[in-house]
Parts: C-alpha cells; sequence; structure tokens
C-alpha cells in the first residue's frame, strides 16, 4: 500500500442553505484548520449549496491549483 503525504484540502460555499445555522460551519469544519496542519481551506464567494454546478469554474480550478502546489 503507498500512502503519501498530501496536506488536506477544504471547499465550501461562502453561504449555508435555507434551514442551516449560519454558525454551523463556524461550529464544525470552519475549525480545521486550527486543528490540522497544513490544511487549505478555500471559500467561494457567493457559491450556494450546489456549488459544483453553479460555480463549476472554481471548484475546479482550487484543487488543480492544490495539488500543483
Amino acid at each position: 500500500m503507498l500512502i503519501g503525504t498530501v496536506p488536506p484540502f477544504l471547499l465550501k460555499a461562502a453561504d449555508n442553505p435555507e434551514g442551516v445555522d449560519g454558525q454551523a460551519f463556524e461550529a464544525t469544519a470552519g475549525r480545521l484548520p486550527a486543528l490540522v496542519a497544513d490544511l487549505r481551506l478555500v471559500s467561494v464567494e457567493g457559491g450556494p449549496h450546489n456549488i459544483c454546478w453553479t460555480h463549476h469554474e472554481e471548484t475546479n480550478q482550487a484543487p488543480l491549483e492544490f495539488l500543483a502546489a
């Protein structure tokens, strides 16, 4: 088994879907950059819950830039 040392990557939308507490991200995944070394967090402004459909250019580019680094 080959295990690489790739830092974690987290991509999130800038808004929350209706019915989700606006603080939900900060209480969960928002804490990860302080807890996980070398984690890269990318927030896509204006991105809704279905971010891959509406902001496909950003959601495709961010992981490519992360992997290229």
